[in-house]
């Protein structure tokens, strides 16, 4: 087996494990990642247009930047909903 197909067959698996913990089929997880490209894509295009440069590296520390503030705040909105649960199941 070649180096390529045991890269997509890795994928492929990590995709399916990746549904199956969600509780999604692959064709949503995969229509869902479409959406979240397209949306990284528009926000990369506004920020290199409105810095006035051609090169995405540019602007690559903000979006880290921005993909660690959005890592961030949906784990403190998770934290919030678990909270509220054990202390709906505690009282």
């Amino acid at each position: 087996m070649s180096t390529a197909e045991r890269i997509r067959r890795s994928e492929l698996r990590r995709e399916n494990l990746g549904a199956l913990r969600a509780g999604e089929s692959l064709e949503v997880r995969s229509q869902r990642r479409e959406g979240y490209a397209n949306e990284w894509a528009a926000w990369l295009r506004s920020k290199m247009d409105s810095a006035d440069v051609g090169d995405p590296i540019q602007v690559l520390p903000d979006a880290l930047a921005r993909l660690q503030q959005l890592a961030e705040d949906s784990t403190i909105a998770a934290i919030g909903e678990l909270k509220k649960a054990l202390m709906g199941v505690l009282k």
